[in-house]
């Protein structure tokens, strides 16, 4: 970090918390080259800028005769990487070690065979060399014929500063943690549920992909749900303790019946109040109503702008990172415009997990949620998943702060609950970091002003008509928790749900039409 004054009382530099998690983005995808040239003042840094990084071309490849290896590379455009890579459990063990299982080369995630890839023992630290083998694989499993080279080379691609301007100017002028993990090797309902809960309930994988999404629209087998909600929805939230003890709080999405924090907690059956669209997070602010703890989601469907890879490539549309970076400006020029909120906000921008994309740092061992826990696929929730962006703004944070601690999404947790007094949730997050040393004693003056070019957005441009794009994972999975949540209604809406779901327009049409259902 750089130097700065530390007081006991550092939380007290802010009264309200705005997160932001976005999708499925590794740190070395975003944030690797940040300091190309060095780090002001040779802090630590653990980037791109220094060392080889190189991923093996494993030798069934096509091109691997010309291609031994793949080195990260600047990214080519706002869809990379395009196919979507693995985001599993299953191909995340290969990216970190390199190792398939026999039998699992070529093979969709939920017809893999223990192992699932984890060789025993697993090596500390992960040699992190696997992420080309697990995307050759990933492909041909999903496509049915060989990915040649320029399709696969480009999970090596990462995101240069002019390419993310407002997320790298952030943490440059602020701070930027560059050992900050997701709690789980593997997908998004998991990482949102311990950033929340601390825990998955023992889940590793989505709802949907218990049983498989890799086939053409919705098959969903409803003991998947179940079973989330029993082990799941049962556990206690930090917006439980919140609500105990007077803190408020709120979830925003785009649209509140859309809301995946939702689907993943079941909030509303227990705090109905607390679910809002977007628009009303920018009201509050204006209105000077914003609750203590407001958790941001991004748009999930349609235009996404989540930053998740894209299920249909358009070289034609604005990219998903892109988007992301707009939405993140969008934030930020809110909170930095209120006179009410700039100075006692802490404003956090994260993902939810790797997603697949490139990292070269192991994660590291961890404390699991409760003793001697063994969870799906025999995971024992020993170990953190990859590295993800994290970027923290607020008044008091100092420009070109780098905080190279161990955390993870628990670390939200344990902060909040110093901040505010409340009760922990599991083993992992009373154990793990708080980050109060990010804060400065000093206040800043002001915070950087930050524009994106117009002509990359296209602006004037009509939003493009996604209805007949294929559903990507995490949207199908969205979809799996509403066609569930609709089932249990006793008024003839099982039928309908009973429709093959398959485009993002279909799905659209279908959660609306029961959008009463979920609220």
């Amino acid at each position: 970090m750089t130097e700065s004054e530390n007081p006991s009382n550092s939380l007290d530099h802010f009264e309200n918390v705005v997160v932001l998690m976005l999708e499925n983005r590794s740190f070395d995808n975003l944030l690797g080259y940040l300091y190309p040239n060095g780090s002001p003042g040779g802090q630590p840094f653990e980037g791109l800028q220094t060392g080889d990084y190189a991923n093996p071309v494993p030798p069934r490849a096509q091109g691997y005769d010309q291609h031994k290896s793949i080195a990260p590379q600047r990214a080519a455009d706002y869809h990379q990487p395009y196919p979507d890579p693995g985001e599993e459990y299953q191909h995340v063990n290969t990216q970190l070690t390199n190792y398939i299982s026999p039998g699992n080369v070529d093979v969709e995630a939920y017809k893999m065979k223990p192992p699932y890839n984890s060789p025993s023992p697993f090596p500390y630290p992960a040699p992190m060399n696997g992420f080309v083998n697990d995307y050759v694989s990933n492909l041909f499993a999903t496509y049915g014929k060989a990915p040649t080279f320029n399709q696969y080379e480009v999970i090596m691609q990462c995101f240069q500063n002019d390419q993310v301007h407002v997320l790298s100017t952030l943490a440059q002028h602020f701070a930027v943690f560059d050992h900050w993990h997701c709690s789980v090797p593997s997908q998004t309902w998991c990482n949102r549920a311990f950033w929340n809960a601390g825990t998955s309930g023992g889940k590793v994988i989505n709802a949907l992909d218990e049983h498989g999404s890799g086939i053409e629209g919705i098959a969903f087998d409803v003991l998947d749900m179940a079973s989330w909600i029993k082990n799941v929805w049962s556990k206690p939230t930090i917006f439980d303790r919140m609500s105990e003890k007077g803190v408020s709080w709120g979830v925003y999405a785009p649209k509140a019946y859309e809301s995946l924090t939702n689907i993943i907690h079941g909030i509303f059956t227990r705090h109905p109040l607390h679910l809002h669209n977007f628009s009303t997070f920018l009201t509050d602010l204006e209105n000077c109503s914003l609750p203590q703890y407001s958790f941001l989601e991004p748009q999930f469907l349609d235009q996404h702008n989540d930053q998740h890879p894209s299920a249909a490539g358009d070289p034609d549309r604005v990219g998903t990172v892109l988007l992301g970076e707009e939405l993140i400006l969008q934030v930020y020029n809110a909170i930095k415009n209120s006179k009410e909120y700039r100075d006692k906000t802490l404003f956090i921008i994260t993902h939810d997990e790797h997603g697949g994309c490139f990292d070269h740092v192991s994660p590291p061992s961890a404390i699991p949620p409760q003793p001697g826990m063994e969870g799906q696929l025999g995971f024992e929730f020993n170990r953190l998943g990859v590295r993800v962006p994290m970027v923290m703004v607020s008044s008091y944070i100092q420009p070109n702060t780098i905080v190279s601690d161990n955390f993870d999404h628990t670390s939200f947790i344990k902060t909040a609950c110093n901040k505010w007094g409340l009760e922990g949730l599991t083993d992992r997050d009373k154990n793990a970091n708080s980050f109060e040393a990010v804060f400065s004693s000093k206040m800043r003056d002001k915070w950087p002003e930050i524009e994106i070019d117009p002509n990359l957005l296209n602006s004037d441009a009509p939003p493009p008509d996604m209805s007949n794009d294929p559903l990507n994972d995490l949207q199908k999975s969205i979809l799996a928790g509403v066609q569930f949540i609709a089932k249990q209604d006793k008024d003839g809406v099982a039928a309908e749900t009973e429709k093959v779901i398959s485009t993002v327009g279909e799905a659209v049409s279908f959660i609306e039409s029961v959008k009463d259902k979920l609220l």
